[in-house]
């Protein structure tokens, strides 16, 4: 679950910061008021290979404090590419809002961590003693209370081979739920292979989580500043198609690659790395061309036409880091944007029952047009720096099920890189 680390690397360490907003205190999702988080990560299974370092996890999301679950975000999503899977977004095309966590896993996983959302919910319920009926009425007084659980996935199958082990238990989802923790309570994001990002490849490096924040309004006038912050779930990509700041790093990596495997067999090569072009060809379909999930959370008040426009611009911000930002057709690249503002109950008030039901209305703050593009902005810049950071927090890299290592990305062959190639100004 979240919790203390001693340091955290980002992209920035090695000398590169996407973008001109500022970050937030802590450069993550949890620098938006209110938002909690919960990462577990474990062992693929308990028989791995010797040397082998799989693991599989789940990330979950509460935009409110937890005890505050039922209160609705306005909400949009984006498909860039659609081979893959975010529960609920049905649900949230047709009311604009959702009212549950978020959580991030495997593919294999996804029902699990779909029945445990439920699980949670439900117990939330019983905590508030409900009866079976009320709970049935799916109402109470003031909130709406049920909800589709959002959970999104990426597949994990190049770490996990044995995909069946890549299950979770229902203990796990549990675990993770009593971990939730906002920022005032300490908790960190852990990046690259933890909470749902364990086991995902970026560029086929080890990728998975990553994270960024941007303040977007104050200044002229005294406007209110607010917050947007980014989780993103990196799967996706060839190292040759890796970009960093504009310099084509994945492109001179892999030339280095190359140039150590040139005495090697191909069967020797692709054992040694999954980097090797012999292996690179063993790669097919969604396996080589992945997926990303993105999750924006602002407290800015956005209606949900409006975050589904802010969810698209998460593309932006993965064209940047390149690859996917094409939206290959075995890719499945799903955003999702939430906004935490107040906007009222969605029930009708003092009415009981009866089929004409009486017209009422919201009284809610809306960011005007002509001020959004400034968390265009934000959303497109964070994106891309969780990206990077995913990639960042990965480096140490994994020995898959089967044996093969897929590498870290090298930091400090990176940081040379980018000290001799990026453009300052």
């Amino acid at each position: 679950m979240s919790t203390h680390l001693p340091s955290r690397l980002t992209i920035r360490d090695l000398g590169y910061t996407p973008g001109l907003l500022p970050a937030g205190p802590t450069n993550s999702i949890v620098d938006v008021p209110g938002v909690h988080i919960s990462q577990v990560t474990v062992e693929t299974a308990a028989d791995l290979k010797p040397g082998a370092t799989a693991t599989k996890g789940v990330t979950v999301i509460s935009p409110r404090p937890p005890k505050e679950f039922y209160k609705p975000c306005h909400a949009g999503t984006f498909t860039f590419n659609g081979n893959g899977e975010l529960t609920g977004s049905r649900q949230i095309a047709d009311w604009g809002f959702t009212n549950t966590p978020i959580a991030f896993t495997n593919s294999l996983s996804l029902g699990t961590v779909f029945d445990g959302v439920w699980d949670w919910v439900i117990d939330q319920q019983e905590k508030m003693g409900w009866d079976g009926l009320t709970r049935a009425r799916h109402y109470d007084s003031t909130y709406l209370i049920w909800g589709t659980p959002v959970v999104g996935e990426t597949a994990d199958w190049i770490v996990n081979s044995e995909v069946r082990s890549s299950r979770l238990g229902k203990e796990d989802i549990k675990r993770a739920f009593e971990g939730l923790r906002s920022r005032e309570d300490g908790a960190i994001v852990q990046e690259g292979h933890a909470g749902g990002g364990a086991g995902m490849t970026c560029h086929v490096y080890a990728g998975g989580t990553g994270t960024a924040s941007r303040l977007v309004g104050g200044g002229e006038g005294g406007a209110k500043e607010y917050t947007l912050g980014v989780l993103c779930q990196s799967n996706y990509g060839v190292l040759s198609e890796l970009v960093v700041g504009g310099v084509p790093v994945g492109r001179l990596l892999q030339k280095e690659k190359d140039a150590e495997g040139a005495g090697k067999t191909a069967d020797e090569d692709a054992r040694s790395h999954i980097h090797a072009p012999a292996a690179q060809k063993e790669l097919g379909g969604r396996t080589k061309d992945g997926s990303i999930l993105v999750l924006i959370i602002t407290d800015a008040p956005l209606a949900s036409h409006q975050l589904q426009r802010l969810a698209r611009h998460a593309t932006a911000g993965l064209a940047q880091v390149g690859s996917s930002g094409v939206g290959r057709t075995f890719s499945g690249d799903i955003f999702l944007a939430l906004s935490t503002a107040e906007h009222g109950p969605e029930q009708l008030e003092d009415f009981k029952s009866g089929r004409m039901r009486p017209t009422q209305t919201y009284t809610t703050e809306v960011v005007k047009n002509e001020s959004i593009d400034a968390y265009f902005v934000a959303c497109h810049e964070a994106t891309e720096e969780a990206i990077l950071n995913s990639l960042v927090g990965g480096r140490e890299g994994t020995v898959t099920m089967d044996g093969t290592q897929v590498e870290g990305m090298p930091v400090d062959r990176v940081k040379e890189l980018l000290g001799k190639y990026l453009v300052t100004i």
